[in-house]
């Protein structure tokens, strides 16, 4: 069986990670690498070219029952590839939990349609400082 290894640290990956949802998600607070290493999440990412993280998502156990996707992310360049729905999967089919949900907001209408076709149904919708979130939640894995 084939070994993989890559070049990336584990803080450059998570410097990586910082610097695309900083530069893409409004995420209220600003994120570092110590910040996404510092979390108890666990990241799943897709690598571009140059060594560069060009997807991640967040998984994160919030009660026996419940998990938290977040910090769903895509560059720019690479959108409309279904990458984010790679990701969103792999982080499913990783769940140890019954149930889990993320939350996007109400303008962000491409990551609404990838839920909704990972079979995430609309919970909630509430407002958080400026914006109105959708929270989707869904049992089981895939």
């Amino acid at each position: 069986m084939a070994d993989f290894y890559i070049s990336l640290s584990d803080n450059e990956i998570a410097s990586q990670i910082a610097a695309l949802l900083n530069a893409n998600n409004q995420l209220l607070i600003k994120h570092n690498a110590a910040s996404i290493k510092g979390g108890s999440a666990v990241y799943f990412i897709e690598i571009g070219g140059a060594a560069q993280v060009i997807g991640c998502a967040g998984l994160a156990i919030e009660q026996p029952i419940l998990s938290k996707i977040f910090h769903v992310c895509t560059h720019p360049d690479y959108r409309r590839r279904g990458i984010a729905k790679k990701l969103v999967g792999l982080a499913l089919s990783n769940c140890r939990t019954d149930n889990v949900y993320m939350t996007i907001r109400e303008d962000n209408l491409p990551s609404l349609t990838m839920a909704s076709s990972l079979g995430f149904q609309i919970l909630q919708r509430i407002w958080s400082i400026d914006h109105w979130v959708i929270v989707v939640g869904r049992r089981g894995t895939l």
